[in-house]
């Protein structure tokens, strides 16, 4: 069959666009012919049609449009309604707008639209709704979508390429000497707990004077999101954390692939995750998992980490340091941590996952 795969914004440097492009490469080993459609691009995503000319490509009533929902988009729910195909929406779930107050009008006002938009995608009863996580499916449930037009499949991914790169030397002679690193990935947003974490962490320091100890926080700032990203830096400062909280931007897979083998632990106080990708990379590179229960990261995680449902900073500091005293948990976790890699969210597994969805349409 044709199928369609509908992304507002396609960039080769997210999770969204992993996902969509990934996808529709597995779609491809599937048998299928599969054209990818977005309004713009950024970054090397090759040829994408307009999202205009969809309707042309899945003429058929048995061709499908995969619309991968992330962002509030005006042009989305009218062109899904005109569609003679079959439809699927690929949710990877919309930020509360409520994190984002005080901070940006305009990520207040973008994430209002774009979760208004899951009432609406869910009045056109859509064939199925396609979550990255159970946590996301909740959106839809809640919408009035009947349970058996769910399914969840977590997000593809680049991770192999990932797990193969060369290890940036430089970062790993700079951090590998022993001390007690603990590692934050993803991009400076208030919904993503920094300041949660800068607490844990000076905790940390303060209980098991560590005056060693490093946070390496990886992730990208969003010039609109200057005022929390300022916020983020006056806490360190505050916590006279200045020489121990090392910030590392647009850093490339080496640099990144460093970064997980020096950690500690990945820690996430995350109060709002859709999947979580950075959890998966932590289990591919044989990094713990230390995070709070924020949406999504208790199920991507499983038993491959230690989770917690409440935000007491020194909960995670004792945790960072029980993984570095105690050899065999660290073995357990990072032994479940592959596994739960292999079986569950390997580019293999997801495929048959997939393929099993897609069955559905046959």
């Amino acid at each position: 069959m044709n199928i369609g795969i509908l992304v507002p914004v396609l960039s080769d440097k997210d999770a969204v666009g992993a996902d969509a492009l990934e996808m529709g490469a597995a779609l491809e080993r599937l048998g299928h012919t599969v054209r990818v459609f977005a309004h713009s691009t950024l970054g090397g995503v090759g040829k994408v049609g307009k999202p205009a000319t969809l309707g042309e490509f899945c003429r058929a009533p048995g061709d499908l449009a995969i619309y991968h929902f992330s962002i509030g988009w005006p042009d989305a729910v009218p062109l899904l309604r005109s569609l003679r195909c079959r439809r699927v929406i690929r949710y990877h779930n919309i930020t509360p707008a409520h994190f984002f107050e005080g901070y940006s009008a305009e990520y207040v006002a973008a994430c209002n639209f774009g979760r208004s938009e899951i009432a609406a995608l869910a009045e056109l009863e859509c064939e199925l709704y396609l979550g990255d996580s159970p946590f996301n499916v909740e959106d839809f449930l809640a919408a009035g979508v009947a349970p058996e037009r769910t399914e969840v499949l977590a997000p593809f991914h680049r991770i192999d390429r990932l797990v193969h790169a060369h290890a940036d030397l430089a970062l790993l002679d700079r951090y590998k000497d022993g001390a007690a690193t603990w590692l934050s990935v993803g991009r400076i947003a208030p919904n993503k707990g920094h300041l949660n974490l800068i607490d844990a962490f000076a905790a940390y320091r303060a209980v098991y004077d560590d005056a060693a100890c490093r946070l390496l926080i990886v992730g990208r700032a969003d010039p609109r999101l200057a005022k929390y990203t300022a916020q983020v830096r006056a806490l360190v400062a505050q916590r006279g954390l200045d020489d121990s909280v090392h910030f590392l931007s647009d850093v490339d897979d080496g640099a990144l692939k460093a970064a997980y083998l020096v950690a500690d632990a990945l820690v996430s106080l995350s109060e709002h995750e859709g999947f979580c990708v950075p959890i998966i990379e932590a289990m591919a590179l044989g990094t713990p998992i230390v995070g709070y229960v924020g949406g999504a990261v208790a199920s991507t995680t499983g038993d491959a980490g230690l989770i917690w449902d409440d935000t007491n900073p020194y909960l995670y500091a004792a945790s960072v340091a029980r993984l570095r005293k105690d050899a065999p948990l660290r073995h357990r976790l990072r032994e479940r941590g592959f596994a739960r890699m292999q079986e569950t969210f390997s580019t293999d597994m997801l495929s048959r996952a997939l393929a099993e969805v897609i069955g559905r349409f046959a």
